[in-house]
């Protein structure tokens, strides 16, 4: 079965710069998507969302700790498996 990870989180307006280049850095060459809503919440917070590719989901602890310094809540993980 071909399984994707997602994985979401909220960073703080003031740390988008730093997360995003400590995002690239982590990534490195890997296909793995960062995507925002286009709204911030509330508490001008925004939510990215980490999609890791079939075969990719190896890296995301290493994308984790590399954001964990950024981060304004607790990742969430979750698995998808391709239907069909």
């Amino acid at each position: 079965m071909s399984v994707q990870l997602y994985v979401y989180y909220r960073v703080a307006n003031e740390h988008v710069d730093a997360a995003l280049v400590a995002f690239r850095k982590a990534r490195v060459e890997a296909p793995i998507e960062l995507l925002q809503r286009p709204e911030p919440d509330e508490q001008g917070r925004w939510t990215w969302m980490e999609i890791y590719p079939e075969g990719w989901g190896h890296r995301e602890p290493g994308v984790a700790a590399a954001m964990a310094p950024w981060l304004a809540t607790e990742r969430r993980v979750e698995r998808f498996e391709m239907l069909g």
